[in-house]
């Protein structure tokens, strides 16, 4: 080392604080307790740094299959003898004359599905005649429509699932004043009839998904039923019950469509069908009487 050159001990003085030692031990302001993080503080103690909290995401929308409720006694039967299939009521009010027999219907239990051509349907808890032109008033909120009309008939139990018997499900059509000209239905071939859901549902409990096939049986290699729920979809094999689980709170869409064995969509006028529906806290209005019916 070369003692004689002045400039080469400043050199040396450089990476130093004050040339009296490291730079660990620069006179630095010392944090006070109010300045120093959570962490600082976690670090200083010892302590494993505070986790940020972290919010779940909420559980996937499923579709799961579910158990027929088994019936009590004998299978029902369901018969319509007004209108005749194919007439036409020329003046005043339709009414369904029809019989129903092994089912008894009570205010807030079992009930019968009355379906209008494609709308939602609507529930009857008496067996005596129908004015279906004052019950489309009341309950679908317009008038029943001159034309041809589909009218479809199957009981159901208090929780809304279908009692699926051939023998149970009515159909027939009629002319309200006039024909629709080029109306084809064949109650013959393949029709899905969709059910549940519908209205309003209360939030944290399963939400039915039901419906009715007739000259479609179902199975992985025949009729199937394909589900969209909310744009996910899936494919129903077994004709029975099913359940939406885990649905947010809001509107939730739905949309059932039967297929044939080669997976095509089976040709028909009901085959296809979308329904909104929704998840709510409640279903009455804000200091109304609690509905039994709501979304009924």
């Amino acid at each position: 080392m070369n003692q004689k050159n002045p400039w080469f001990a400043i050199a040396l003085c450089l990476p130093l604080a004050a040339c009296g030692g490291s730079s660990q031990n620069a006179e630095m302001p010392s944090p006070t307790s109010t300045d120093r993080s959570a962490d600082d503080m976690a670090l200083a103690n010892n302590e494993p740094a505070p986790a940020e909290e972290l919010v779940a995401a909420p559980p996937p929308q499923l579709v799961v299959i579910g158990d027929h409720t088994p019936l009590e006694g004998r299978v029902p039967t369901l018969t319509v003898q007004a209108p005749r299939n194919g007439s036409t009521v020329r003046r005043g009010d339709v009414t369904i004359r029809w019989t129903l027999r092994n089912w008894e219907l009570s205010a807030e239990g079992s009930h019968v599905h009355v379906i209008v051509d494609n709308e939602p349907y609507i529930a009857v808890r008496s067996t005596a005649p129908i004015n279906l032109t004052q019950l489309v008033r009341e309950n679908l909120g317009h008038e029943l429509s001159e034309g041809t009309h589909v009218v479809r008939m199957f009981p159901s139990r208090g929780h809304h699932e279908s009692v699926k018997d051939a023998g149970v499900f009515a159909v027939f059509t009629f002319n309200n004043h006039t024909a629709t000209p080029d109306f084809a239905f064949d109650a013959s071939a393949p029709l899905l009839t969709f059910s549940r859901p519908k209205g309003c549902n209360v939030a944290g409990s399963e939400v039915l998904l039901d419906f009715f096939t007739t000259n479609a049986p179902l199975a992985p290699d025949q009729f199937r039923v394909r589900y969209t729920l909310d744009g996910v979809a899936g494919e129903i094999t077994e004709w029975r019950p099913h359940h939406m689980q885990n649905l947010t709170m809001g509107s939730h869409e739905i949309h059932l469509e039967l297929l044939n064995a080669a997976g095509e969509a089976a040709p028909g006028l009901f085959n296809d069908t979308t329904r909104t529906f929704t998840v709510a806290e409640t279903c009455t209005a804000p200091g109304a009487a609690p509905d039994p019916h709501a979304g009924h």
